[in-house]
C-alpha cells in the first residue's frame, strides 16, 4: 500500500526520496522515514536546522544614509578619488542610477568635486576647504 507523504513543515505533496531521506521541493526540508513500526508515520528529524522564526524588518538607516556610507566606502577604498566607470556595482538596496543622482546632488551642494580627465572619465573626490 503506497501512501502519499507530505512535508511536516510546509505540508507540500512535492516530496521525493534521495539518499535514504525524504526531501521537500517546496521548502527544502530534509527528514528520514521511520521504518521500525512499519507504519505510514513519518518522523521529522531535520538534518539541517531550519529557522522558522519570523524576522521583523527593521530599517536602521534610511536610503540617504546608506548612500553616504557607500560614498565614504568608495572614497576610503580608492584613496579619496573614485570613478563610477572604474568600479563594479553590486546590486543591493541602492541602484546605480540612485547613487549617480546622489553624487550629482553632492557636486551641486559643493561637498564633492567632479573632474573629467583627458579620457572623458568622471572622477569624484571630496572638496578641499581653503
Amino acid at each position: 500500500m503506497e501512501t502519499e507523504i507530505s512535508c511536516p513543515v510546509c505540508s507540500s505533496k512535492n516530496v521525493y526520496s534521495l539518499l535514504n531521506s525524504l526531501r521537500c521541493k517546496r521548502c527544502g526540508n530534509i527528514w528520514k522515514e521511520e521504518k521500525k513500526n512499519c507504519s505510514n508515520f513519518v518522523k521529522c528529524g531535520l538534518e539541517s536546522p531550519i529557522n522558522n522564526q519570523v524576522r521583523s524588518i527593521t530599517t536602521t538607516d534610511d536610503i540617504e544614509t546608506k548612500m553616504e556610507k557607500k560614498l565614504d566606502e568608495y572614497l576610503k577604498k580608492f584613496n579619496g578619488k573614485f570613478s563610477l566607470d572604474k568600479i563594479t556595482w553590486r546590486i543591493g538596496d541602492i541602484t546605480l542610477a540612485m547613487f549617480r543622482r546622489y553624487l550629482k546632488n553632492c557636486v551641486k551642494n559643493k561637498t564633492l568635486v567632479e573632474k573629467k580627465d583627458g579620457y572623458g572619465v568622471l572622477w569624484y573626490s571630496r572638496a578641499t576647504k581653503k
